[in-house]
């Protein structure tokens, strides 16, 4: 998984296909679908830049879809867990309306201020607070997920680049902020004395892992 791009600007442009961005790292050229807010707060080619980045799998390909900050970022996951959404009505949503409107008009079920961006009808729209609203809540009060272990009574997690990635693709699988606590709380008390999973991707996985025999 590639959750993250830092390296010099080749180009950011926008195009009837949608807008994009190229990553030069370490001499490998990234390409990453992105929003045309993005393209617009890119700094010029030929200087450095650091994406956060989602990974797309598909049967038959593989993409990147890029974004400057990490709530775009994470949201961006959030919003293609609905029904409907895909990563075209995800980056239109992202780039037209913004972070912090698509979360209030989601927690608040006002569907109407959704259906400013390119392909969300008042059915979609409607559809996306009805099944986000509970996910949007828990992503707005990520910062007592970014330390569980306070919650709990228990140790607390590290407030690592790998821990927070970890927690915002739960989140955004459909898992509510008590398993996520539980399960990543898990993980670092059974690696006490040993090396704990420093990448989000090991994270991830035993996570997943802990979930699956909860």
């Amino acid at each position: 998984m590639i959750v993250c791009l830092n390296g010099v600007l080749l180009e950011a442009v926008e195009s009837p296909q949608g807008a994009s961005v190229v990553v030069d790292v370490n001499g490998v050229g990234y390409a990453a679908q992105t929003t045309s807010r993005v393209v617009r707060q890119c700094p010029a080619a030929g200087e450095r830049v650091f994406l956060y980045t989602a990974m797309i799998v598909r049967e038959d390909a593989m993409s990147l879809v890029g974004f400057l900050r990490r709530d775009e970022r994470d949201l961006f996951n959030i919003l293609q867990s609905a029904s409907g959404v895909g990563v075209r009505v995800a980056l239109s949503l992202l780039g037209d309306i913004g972070v912090s409107d698509i979360a209030q008009a989601v927690i608040a079920e006002d569907h109407r201020p959704l259906t400013a961006a390119k392909g969300v009808g008042p059915k979609l729209a409607q559809k996306m607070t009805l099944e986000l609203k509970e996910k949007m809540r828990l992503w707005r009060e990520i910062a007592p997920i970014t330390h569980p272990g306070e919650a709990m009574g228990v140790g607390r997690l590290p407030d690592t680049e790998a821990c927070r990635d970890a927690q915002a693709v739960l989140l955004s699988l459909g898992y509510d902020g008590e398993e996520i606590r539980r399960s990543l709380n898990a993980i670092y008390e059974a690696s006490e004395g040993h090396a704990a999973p420093s990448s989000s991707e090991a994270l991830l996985r035993d996570a997943l892992r802990w979930l699956a025999r909860a």
